[in-house]
């Protein structure tokens, strides 16, 4: 999609787009780490839950880094089965992502942060940040290194496909209200509504949309002749 001499340009723009919708986020967080720890969820602390996300993480991505062949050539039957766990990562991106920006996301920052304090830490935000954003890393990272090891010629000029699908779920945060930032609230609340809209439609479009139409058409060249060698 992008000429890879564009690559560096791209991934500054989009992570200058992404930061954002951060900043005014962690600019006002308070204690994340020691929310982790006291707050619990049926006896678990927060941070239990993230250290075990974060074991899981590089257990498996070291699984996916160790293979061997990354140019192994696979009969048709194979390629297939091959996209179809592509899919199943890129489905459990979609999931959290709708999860953190369909749910958690709709709590009211501000009405919040008023009965409360500007910089305490608001509950949808520690979960989507301890628990969504390991899980956007397992489910999104994931996808990219399967494919890079086991789908290899799949990925050629797909790396921004996958980092919008990987990072753009990063956007779904609870926002607070721009009159908490030392900076005009009109012109805050703009570029924030426009940001976080256009990572929105590029994760949906380019993320998902893309990829998914193009593991489809392997998938659909593979059935076509599940002996031929892809």
């Amino acid at each position: 999609m992008v000429p890879n001499k564009l690559l560096p340009l791209a991934f500054v723009v989009f992570f200058s787009l992404l930061a954002i919708i951060l900043l005014p986020s962690f600019s006002n967080m308070g204690d994340i780490v020691g929310y982790a720890v006291k707050e619990e969820y049926k006896g678990i602390a927060l941070m239990t839950f993230l250290k075990a996300e974060l074991i899981i993480i590089v257990t498996v991505w070291g699984i996916l880094l160790t293979f061997k062949e990354p140019q192994e050539i696979v009969d048709g039957d194979a390629h297939v089965k091959r996209h179809l766990v592509l899919i199943v990562f890129i489905v459990g991106q979609v999931f959290m992502g709708f999860f953190a920006g369909g749910i958690l996301v709709h709590q009211d920052a501000s009405w919040y942060q008023v009965l409360h304090d500007s910089a305490e830490v608001m509950p949808s935000q520690a979960v989507i940040l301890l628990i969504c954003y390991p899980l956007y890393l397992f489910f999104g990272g994931g996808a990219y290194l399967y494919a890079r090891t086991r789908l290899f010629r799949f990925t050629r000029n797909k790396a921004i496909p996958f980092l919008v699908l990987t990072f753009a779920p990063f956007s779904f945060l609870p926002y607070y209200d721009a009159s908490m930032l030392m900076v005009n609230r009109d012109v805050a609340d703009l570029a924030y509504v426009l940001v976080y809209w256009l990572l929105s439609i590029s994760w949906v479009a380019i993320g998902v949309g893309y990829i998914l139409f193009k593991s489809s058409q392997e998938i659909l060249k593979g059935l076509s002749d599940p002996f031929e060698e892809m």
